[in-house]
């Protein structure tokens, strides 16, 4: 038998030195607002216009938190989020798809229906790739108005005739909306501030956010002091200087570490995970020179992947005396998980092909996915508790030292069946809880997980404590209290044994307005702690106190041995300081008195249970011969203490007690038994664990099953595949697939069903059984067709009267390919059934490949197309989008070309109806193809672009001189379309198509620069102009590793010659092609890549972005003729009749050149530069030089417009020498003045973008 030995780990400590109080950083919030022309108080029944534009370079996350009195409409960028009204509940939106690079304009519409007051206050928080959260809420800045017109809420809109907005004050403090006179909202409860609570109870704002800065996480130290987090900076150190019991000091304690998502006080240093000098990391902070800052700074181990909100949260010291971490999904440990391991033989799950979450969230993160990991106090030994979970930022232990988890919901996929909304899961060791990424996540039913034991709907899951203080009522203690940031409220949670588990309910024992709480913790006062804050909204430190008197008989603890048994928060660090302290004072009695408290009956249970967890916190080690006498007690909570505390402290003597222990009466003592004997390792018999296995109890059954797999399988295989009991061979048959997971033991599984399910089986068990042989097929990899006989056996099953089992069927029948029962399957789409059972068959037919009569898939995306148009998250439509491309890929050529005569209607469709297109297509079909682009050319959506690109790879394909004539077409005239063309026409690369390819040099990128250049090698064509060599060395560099060899390949294939040696690196024959380039054109702008101005204010991609994204890719007309002039364009350049005819005339460049090429072309002028306008220098006859852009004059003389805009004229006599310069004649930085929208108006007045002057000029012409 293995076992771990264990000491202990909480030591008296020294007083920490005070520190100098430092600036602190304050968030924003939101203001209650209004109209200037109404008075507060006197407001009628009228409807308020709001606006405010936030630029934006990079959006990652947005959201948008609102509450209006009385009814509001939100909108961002034209696009409504939402409505609603009331000031009870702040309301958030995710906004973040709809964030575009550039000008944001949210817009809310607040009507007043009733009395005389009106308002609104929103919250608004962006966050750009790779930048902190920022906060634009509502305040005097944004600008409203009583009467608008149409585009009123777009960046179309001009309102700066609109009014300064009006504020009332800061929501949460302002009345009549916040501030209420100790008005009883129901019985028992009052508002009081910004707070709804029990009126037993004050709610005290100790300290606002100018002086915390915006709050992430909170706990207590040693000696009462509170350590918080801020976000995105460091760890806080908050206290009382002057002893009157409210913290009022705040002091920088750890500046090496921010952004600390947990923290841990325990031995006199602080454990954080935090970002700090290693990156995201598990940090042990200390003070080794005691001058009350932590300035030692070590990782015990590091965190890959995304950090922050899915990164690794929450650090408690488990009752076992090791550090417990709850991990979010996308984060990733990076150590190598200690073999023992609770969970471990993990595996994904799911049959089919996955459809990842359409946004791009999570997409292709493996199980474990979040996690709870736990380690020693070095970092040495790594232990993964539990997967499976989505993001569940802390974990609290209940005073039995039981995990339990809050874990997120994903609302995107509102209206699925994968939609799990938050949940309360009760934790044992090796606990799977069954998410996964995109459409995977497994069921609450799923045999081969945990369930939830509560759900609480919509929230955004934070801080989690146990409540086990005498300071407030008996009904309040030893509850769990939860956090829930978006919904502004904390939850009381009151748990129930149930079994092996608990059950549990939940009431609001908190809400505000606002409540934006991330963490909570009860104090050595017994007060509940909150701390507010996150995505740079406000922050704060606040105290929930019980109003009334507590009896001395309940806050006297006591002396000595008694004081330390009733200790209050033993999770705490100073609960654990008061113990510590009581030891030392008690001395070699300590011993003697903590024992006597663990063996006396005559003691509750709890400060027996208490005596066991101090004895292995603090010492002595309880001994078997206690742990053998407990396991025998009359109290099942004292004998399921007795069997953890053996599987921490037991040998061999122990192991019989253990087994012996799984017939026990109660099931909890049993499941306890079960871990203990796991985490020794001790061998068991299959027979010791038989009836466990057979319980109804899914945790019991569970802690039973991972027993079992410890047993080699040798020794319960034939036992579990000729059971007749349905329970003993579920539960032994996902062992046996989880250990020995061969194709023998899958069959073998499979077979035994087949037979069981020959005689009677209830509901639950079929199901159970259902997903085993889903388990099977999935683990051992089976091929759907050697399995016949499942298929024919499962098939006459559906459909069942059950949903559950239902959905099940369809999993398998999909993957089996059974087509059979079609006539069933679209009977159900039609039935009355559920629309989300409908839709979950509907989604899964996809993968069924026979038994379509002609025009039945069309009826099933005729049903997906009506389905999309119900209510969901937003990830909801873009799932079945994704569905209906696959499905159309396997319609039959008739349908197919039913599904793209709808291409405009359809366009998901149509993309996957061109997979069944033949490769020779005949004139008719391109006909078709090319009408169908041109119907769909106009129209900008991700749907369309895709469906155009296949067009444009189906064309290609067929390689015949009508389709190739088309796509020349398209290069000719569609000039944003030009990239993917050229990757068309790289097919068949000889004839006219040549020169299409080589002038697609300058706008390739990537995969499509590679496909061109490759294809270039294989025809026997050279070009003269030298500017084509220059292009290709370019598209060299860019390509890297990635394409730089075939590069030099075209390159020697034009030029015959070789530059570098066969074995350099891409890099030295890039360069060596660079220094050709210059010895034999040097008249020539350099084959270097653009590389931006010190100062420039934009970026080239930043505004390739922008000109692309939902709000810049419009712009003004009227207005881009102003900035043409302001730009300087005007001087060198025509536009129609507009400017001078120096430089090239830009007339008709939106048709001649991509958008992104008319950009470089700005920000890098001398990086591309026509010969016919080329710079030259001047060299006068005195030795002065002139550059820029030569013209003749009268007489011989010559002009010259220099890049500042400055014409000169030189006399013929006083010129020496004429020579070509390298640099161009355009000044750097003309787009620096400019502002985003400028930037889209003057690409829109030269139409290289859509116009809008229509619509802008009268909204402008019109505006208030």
């Amino acid at each position: 038998m293995t076992r771990r030995k264990s000491r202990s780990c909480v030591r008296s400590l020294a007083l920490l030195a005070c520190a100098v109080l430092t600036p602190q950083i304050a968030a924003q919030e939101a203001q209650w607002i209004w109209s200037p022309e109404h008075e507060k108080d006197n407001i009628p029944q009228v409807t308020c216009h709001f606006r405010k534009s936030i630029a934006m370079r990079a959006a990652e996350q947005g959201t948008i938190t609102i509450v209006a009195d009385d009814e509001y409409e939100l909108y961002l960028n034209g696009r409504r989020m939402g409505s609603g009204g009331g000031t009870e509940d702040l309301v958030e939106y995710d906004v973040s798809r709809h964030l575009s690079r550039g000008r944001n304009i949210i817009g809310v519409k607040v009507t007043n229906t009733r009395g005389s007051t009106a308002g609104v206050a929103v919250r608004v928080a962006l966050k750009e790739r790779g930048g902190d959260w920022q906060v634009f809420s509502s305040d005097e800045t944004w600008k409203c108005n009583l009467a608008v017109l149409p585009l009123w809420n777009t960046a179309l809109y001009n309102d700066s005739r609109w009014d300064d907005s009006q504020v009332f004050g800061k929501l949460g403090e302002t009345a009549p909306w916040d501030i209420r006179e100790q008005i009883a909202e129901t019985e028992g409860s009052i508002s009081t501030e910004r707070f709804k609570i029990d009126k037993e109870f004050d709610v005290q704002e100790l300290l606002d956010d100018s002086k915390t800065g915006s709050l992430i996480s909170l706990t207590f130290n040693e000696f009462g002091h509170i350590l918080a987090g801020r976000a995105d900076g460091p760890l806080l150190l908050i206290y009382d200087s002057d002893d009157d019991g409210v913290p009022d000091q705040v002091k920088t304690y750890c500046d090496q570490v921010k952004n600390c998502q947990g923290i841990l006080a325990l031995n006199g240093d602080v454990y954080v995970t935090a970002s700090g000098p290693d990156g995201d990391a598990l940090y042990r902070l200390s003070d080794n020179d005691r001058d009350g800052t932590l300035e030692g700074v070590k990782p015990l181990f590091t965190f890959s992947g995304m950090g922050g909100e899915h990164g690794a949260h929450a650090i408690t010291l488990g009752p076992d005396g090791m550090i417990y971490v709850s991990v979010g999904n996308h984060a990733t440990v990076d150590v190598k998980f200690a073999e023992t391991s609770p969970y471990r033989n993990f595996y994904e799950g799911d049959l089919l092909p996955r459809y990842e979450d359409p946004s791009g969230h999570a997409n292709d993160v493996k199980v474990p996915g979040g996690c709870i990991i736990r380690t020693d106090l070095e970092g040495k030994e790594v232990e993964l508790v539990a997967g499976g979970l989505r993001n569940a930022y802390d974990l609290a232990f209940n005073r039995l030292g039981e995990i339990f988890v809050h874990d997120s919901d994903m609302e995107s996929d509102e209206g699925t069946t994968w939609y799990r909304p938050t949940r309360l899961y009760h934790v044992t060791p090796g606990a799977e809880l069954g998410w996964r990424s995109g459409w995977a996540k497994w069921p609450d039913y799923y045999v081969d997980a945990l369930p939830e034991i509560l759900d609480t709907g919509r929230g955004s899951p934070t801080g989690a404590t146990f409540y086990n203080h005498f300071a407030f009522p008996t009904r309040y203690q030893n509850q769990l209290f939860l956090a829930d940031w978006s919904r502004g409220r904390i939850l009381k949670v009151e748990l129930k044994p149930n079994g092996a588990s608990y059950s549990a309910t939940s009431e609001v024992f908190l809400e505000g307005q606002p409540l934006n709480v991330t963490d909570l913790d009860v104090g050595p006062d017994g007060a509940l702690y909150f701390v507010t804050g996150g995505r740079g909204s406000g922050g704060g430190v606040y105290r929930v106190a019980w109003r009334g008197e507590i009896p001395e008989a309940v806050s006297n603890l006591g002396e000595g041995i008694s004081a330390a048994i009733r200790q209050p928060q033993l999770q705490s660090a100073w609960g654990r300081q008061n113990i510590a302290s009581i030891k030392n004072s008690l001395g070699e009695t300590w011993d003697s008195q903590i024992l006597g408290v663990a063996r006396s009956k005559s003691n509750p249970w709890y400060y027996r249970t208490r005596a066991l967890d101090l004895m292995h916190l603090f010492g002595p080690p309880p001994t078997d011969e206690l742990l053998l006498l407990l396991a025998e007690d009359g109290n099942e909570i004292v004998r399921a203490k007795a069997a953890e505390m053996m599987g921490l402290h037991g040998d061999d003597t122990v192991g019989s007690q253990l087994v012996a222990m799984l017939s026990d009466t109660d099931r909890t003592v049993k499941r306890k038994a079960c871990e203990a004997l796991v985490r020794i390792g001790e061998p068991v018999l299959f027979e010791d664990i038989q009836s466990m296995l057979a319980s109804d109890d899914r945790s019991e059954a569970w802690a039973a099953r991972r027993l079992l797999e410890c047993i080699p399988a040798d020794q319960w295989r034939d036992t579990v595949l000729s059971t007749d009991n349905n329970r003993v061979f579920i539960q032994g048959s996902i062992a046996l697939l989880v250990v020995a997971p061969d194709e023998s033991n899958a069959r073998s599984v499979i077979t035994r069903f087949q037979e069981l399910s020959k005689g009677f089986i209830s509901d639950s068990d079929f199901t159970d059984m259902l997903r085993v042989v889903q388990i099977a097929l999935h683990r051992a990899e089976i091929a759907p067709e050697s399995v016949p006989e499942l298929a024919d056996a499962l098939g006459v099953e559906f459909p069942s009267g059950d949903s559950t089992i239902n959905r099940e069927l369809v999993r398998l029948l999909a993957y089996l390919q059974v087509s059979e029962p079609m006539d069933r399957y679209l009977a159900y789409l039609k039935s009355e059934a559920d629309a989300v059972d409908r839709l979950h068959l509907a989604m899964h037919l996809r993968f069924i490949e026979d038994g379509w009569a002609d025009g039945k898939r069309i009826e099933l995306l005729e049903f997906l197309q009506a389905a999309a148009q119900k209510e969901g998250g937003r990830g909801y439509k873009d799932y079945i989008a994704v569905i209906q491309t696959d499905i159309a890929k396997s319609m039959s050529p008739e349908d197919g070309r039913a599904v793209l005569a709808r291409g405009a209607e359809w366009p998901g469709a149509a993309l996957g109806a061109l997979y069944g297109l033949p490769a020779e297509l005949d004139e008719a079909t391109i006909k078709e193809l090319t009408e169908i682009d041109q119907r769909v050319r106009k129209e900008k959506s991700e749907a369309v672009k895709s469906l155009r690109v296949g067009i444009v790879a189906v064309l290609a394909r067929s390689g015949t001189e009508q389709a190739m004539a088309y796509l020349r077409s398209v290069w000719d005239t569609d000039p944003e379309h030009r990239e993917t063309v050229a990757m068309g026409l790289a097919q068949s690369p000889e004839g006219d198509n040549w020169d299409y390819l080589i002038n697609s040099l300058p706008i390739v990128e990537g995969q499509a620069a590679r496909e061109v250049i490759v294809k270039l090698q294989q025809v026997g064509f050279r070009p003269e102009e030298p500017e084509y060599l220059r292009q290709v060395i370019l598209r060299g560099l860019e390509m890297k590793e990635d394409g730089a060899e075939d590069a030099s390949a075209l390159l020697q294939h034009w030029t015959g010659i070789q530059v570098a040696s066969p074995g350099a690196s891409w890099e030295e024959t890039m360069t060596a092609w660079q220094a050709w380039f210059a010895e034999n054109h040097p008249d020539r702008p350099r084959a270097e890549l653009p590389t931006p101005e010190e100062n420039s204010k934009w970026k080239f991609d930043e505004l390739v972005e922008h000109l692309t994204s939902e709000q810049g890719s419009q712009g003004s007309v009227a207005k881009g003729e102003l900035v043409f002039v302001k730009a300087q364009c005007a001087k060198c350049h025509k536009f129609g009749d507009v400017g001078e005819s120096l430089g090239p005339d830009l007339t008709t460049i939106s048709k001649r050149f991509m958008r992104k090429e008319v950009l470089q072309s700005i920000l890098f002028p001398s990086h591309v530069i026509s010969s016919q306008h080329a710079s030259k220098t001047i060299i006068t006859t005195t030795g002065r030089s002139y550059s820029g852009i030569v013209g003749s004059g009268a007489a011989g003389s010559k002009i010259v417009l220099q890049s500042n805009g400055e014409k000169i004229t030189i006399q013929a006599d006083e010129i020496d020498e004429i020579v070509p310069s390298p640099k161009s004649a355009m000044p750097d930085g003309l787009l620096n003045p400019l502002s985003l929208e400028e930037v889209s108006d003057l690409f829109a007045f030269l139409g290289v973008i859509p116009s809008q002057s229509i619509a802008r000029g009268r909204a402008e012409d019109s505006r208030n």
